[in-house]
């Protein structure tokens, strides 16, 4: 009975009623396959938000990410906040994994709310943080500047540096945080723009780095 029940919530063609009863009383199993069936409404997916399982809720992150690129020019304004406080839940969740999966899944996309975006590059994980500062289009010079300004960790340094592109503007702060590994990063990238005033305090202080 449990394999079955299983299979009906991955059906793509199985009703919202029937989906919505399974998350709520199905096992994690059953609930992780409502999670990732794209024929569940958007109010079964924000129950699921706040699933006790992590396995459901990583499930969840896969899936609602990839139904926003133009949801809102086919579903109606209920639907779309719907989903948007489902997201924004996935993006507080507990797990460092579910926070993970969202930013990598939402890294490239322009249609999700900028403060969600904001909250995922400034996880205090890096794993969290570097898929959404070395990609997203959201991000503005005066974002990537504050982030670096706040003494992050070397790897989000590194996210910043391999942007496409880099303006003149972040290298410069890039530089300035004296970080070799994300210098030497914004060195090799082709889409770096540095001044030339920049590429001479790098000459400078390779003189007294060895690295």
């Amino acid at each position: 009975m449990k394999g079955g029940a299983t299979e009906l919530a991955a059906k793509p063609d199985v009703g919202p009623d029937v989906l919505h009863y399974l998350a709520q009383n199905g096992s994690p199993v059953v609930r992780a396959a409502v999670a990732a069936n794209t024929a569940a409404a958007a109010h079964t997916n924000r129950y699921l938000a706040d699933d006790e399982d992590e396995d459901v809720r990583a499930e969840l992150a896969r899936k609602v990410a990839r139904l926003m690129p133009g949801l809102s020019e086919r579903e109606n304004a209920r639907v779309m906040a719907l989903t948007i406080e489902t997201l924004e839940c996935l993006a507080r969740d507990a797990a460092v994994r579910v926070r993970a999966i969202l930013a990598e899944e939402i890294k490239l996309l322009d249609c999700v709310p900028k403060h969600l975006v904001l909250g995922l590059a400034r996880d205090v994980n890096a794993i969290v943080a570097v898929p959404i500062l070395q990609y997203s289009p959201l991000l503005s010079d005066s974002d990537l500047m504050e982030i670096i300004a706040c003494g992050q960790v070397q790897d989000v340094l590194t996210a910043i540096a391999n942007r496409k592109p880099v303006s003149e503007a972040v290298s410069d702060k890039l530089v300035q945080s004296l970080d070799v590994p994300s210098v030497a990063a914004l060195l090799v990238n082709a889409d770096a723009n540095i001044r030339k005033d920049t590429m001479d305090r790098i000459i400078d202080q390779a003189e007294e780095r060895s690295e």
